[in-house]
């Protein structure tokens, strides 16, 4: 009879116990018949898996790491998933319809168990645990297939698993991603759904490709024997690499950037500590970004005695020669006092406090407000634009701000993007901005669109001319998409030379308002707006100046 224990020891003298990892036939049929109960739904297991979503979603809202973890210890997700990698390797296809049916429902009722909640809760915000699940990258691929292998460990090891599934399951993670895609299609945040779901995606290919190895060291084999069942099990694994390889595209991607942000935030904090970091001052904040090719970095120093133009200058100077000639350096300078006070400062406080000056006060520059009010509105600048780094949004012009009493800190953006965006795009950009700030911030502004699709013109000969087809046709089509979107609204501006006559402008503006009304407009989405415009050349005919042809400019924009 075959043993699994080909060496026998003493436990009194041994420190190191041999055994075979091929299991035996009889081992390998108990782990099969094992495998095979422990993934079917009953009413334990559906519990547990709803449980398990709504304790992640709730873990995710309240950004509660403890609650998350509790999500990840109860989910019993694990076991379909080991299912499916033993039905991948043996090629048995009823337990493979099996697991594919048990893991689709499966991620079908977590994902709906948590979009109805998520609809129903009053939380609504972004949290940073939400965040970290919906922008993987090739470590969490790496992660996923060492949880995997030791996930299949554990169950060959026997009484050893309870100790070791537990931290197996917390370092996978399957059902907080789920959770974030259930959470995403509830407040209609695509891209939000599909990093979440990137994420499980995945966790599941890799979990499957390294049980898969595991169970093939212990003997399982496909129960095909021939050449035939061979060739399957290549195709089999073949296809699934190859998914695996399509996932590690975007993965490597997002590492690469993540790396790049690293290693230049590094390299900043390298040349400014060089110069500020000193017994008397430090570098306490950093933050940079880039924004049309130029490096904005802005820094806050510590220091008991302030640093001369020189010095910031010098430091500028080693950065560009670091990152590039566009690289530009703001610092802010905070003056503190390092230990207790001499008894030379003691002496003259207590005389100013006294009124008893024994010398005179010496006259401090005055405070200028709009200077620091400038640096201010510069660093919440490269802060937004840190935070944009990397998206097709992008800042169009200087940020106004406003922050008074106990309110959140309310900043007037005008940002340009290639598409309109949504309600929750401009939440998760309030979340990450507040992030950053350390206080509440509330968004409001507009979003310019590029390309011909979001502007047009209409050619006017005359006042008294009326507008024809083409005319009608690009008011329509701007009107259909200002219709087809919450919050855009079209925008009719007409440049009027001073010498036209009153009478005209009106009449031409009671024409444009009839030509956007008929497209199905409302007055509360477009707006009707004089620019001043040159005098245009003189008419042949008359020497005079002449305002026409007019041209009309539409332009569709977004108001949050």
């Amino acid at each position: 009879m075959e043993e699994s224990k080909r060496h026998l020891f003493d436990p009194a003298d041994a420190v190191y116990r041999h055994e075979e990892f091929h299991l035996p036939a009889s081992e390998r049929d108990k782990l099969y018949q094992r495998i095979l109960e422990s993934s079917l739904i009953d009413p334990e297991y559906l519990t547990m898996l709803l449980l398990a979503g709504l304790l992640a979603l709730f873990g995710l809202l309240q950004n509660s790491v403890a609650v998350i973890i509790g999500a990840m210890l109860i989910s019993p997700l694990m076991d379909p998933i080991l299912a499916a990698a033993l039905a991948l390797l043996t090629g048995d296809a009823k337990l493979g319809r099996k697991t594919a049916v048990v893991l689709g429902l499966s991620i079908g009722a977590v994902m709906a168990i948590t979009a109805i909640v998520a609809w129903l809760v009053p939380l609504k915000e972004v949290t940073p645990e939400i965040l970290a699940r919906t922008n993987p990258n090739l470590l969490d691929l790496f992660i996923a297939f060492l949880s995997g292998l030791a996930g299949t460990l554990a169950l060959r090891a026997g009484s050893t698993s309870y100790t070791i599934l537990p931290g197996v399951a917390i370092a996978v993670a399957v059902v907080p991603p789920l959770a974030v895609v259930g959470y995403s299609l509830s407040t209609r945040h695509g891209a939000m759904a599909w990093g979440g779901f990137l994420l499980f995606i995945t966790n599941l290919v890799s979990i499957m490709l390294s049980a898969a190895l595991v169970f093939h060291l212990m003997g399982f084999r496909p129960r095909e024997s021939t050449e035939e069942g061979q060739l399957k099990l290549r195709k089999r694994l073949a296809i699934s690499a190859l998914v695996l390889a399509v996932l590690a595209v975007p993965l490597v991607q997002t590492l690469r950037n993540a790396v790049g942000q690293i290693q230049t935030r590094s390299g900043i904090e390298s040349v400014l500590n060089r110069a500020f970091r000193t017994k008397h001052s430090s570098v306490t904040d950093l933050a940079f970004s880039r924004r049309d090719g130029t490096l904005n970095i802005h820094a806050t120093i510590r220091t008991t005695e302030y640093f001369e133009d020189k010095t910031i200058a010098a430091v500028q100077e080693d950065l560009r020669r670091e990152f590039g000639s566009t690289a530009r350096l703001e610092v802010d300078q905070l003056l503190v006092t390092q230990g207790g006070l001499s008894p030379q400062q003691v002496a003259r406080l207590r005389d100013f406090i006294s009124g008893r000056m024994v010398e005179p006060v010496q006259k401090e520059p005055p405070f200028d407000l709009r200077a620091t009010e400038e640096r201010l509105i510069s660093h919440l600048q490269a802060q937004l634009d840190e935070v944009l780094a990397g998206t097709r949004v992008q800042r169009a012009l200087p940020l106004r701000a406003e922050l008074g009493g106990a309110g959140p800190l309310r900043l007037s953006l005008v940002l340009t993007s290639p598409e309109p965006l949504e309600p929750q795009t401009v939440k998760l950009l309030a979340a990450q901005l507040s992030q950053k700030f350390s206080v509440p911030v509330a968004l409001s502004g507009q979003v310019k669109f590029a390309g011909p699709d979001f502007r047009g013109n209409l050619q006017l000969e005359s006042p008294r001319r009326a507008f024809g087809a083409d005319e009608r046709k690009v008011v329509g089509g701007l009107a259909g998409r200002v219709l087809a979107h919450p919050g855009l609204r079209l925008r009719t501006s007409v440049p009027f030379p001073p010498s036209l006559p009153e009478a005209d402008r009106v009449t031409i503006e009671k024409r444009i308002e009839r030509l956007v009304t008929a497209s199905g407009l409302r007055p509360e989405q477009w707006t009707l707006e004089r620019v001043p415009a040159a005098e245009t050349p003189q008419a042949p005919a008359t020497g005079k100046p002449s305002a026409f042809p007019l041209t009309v400019q539409l332009e569709v924009f977004q108001e949050f």
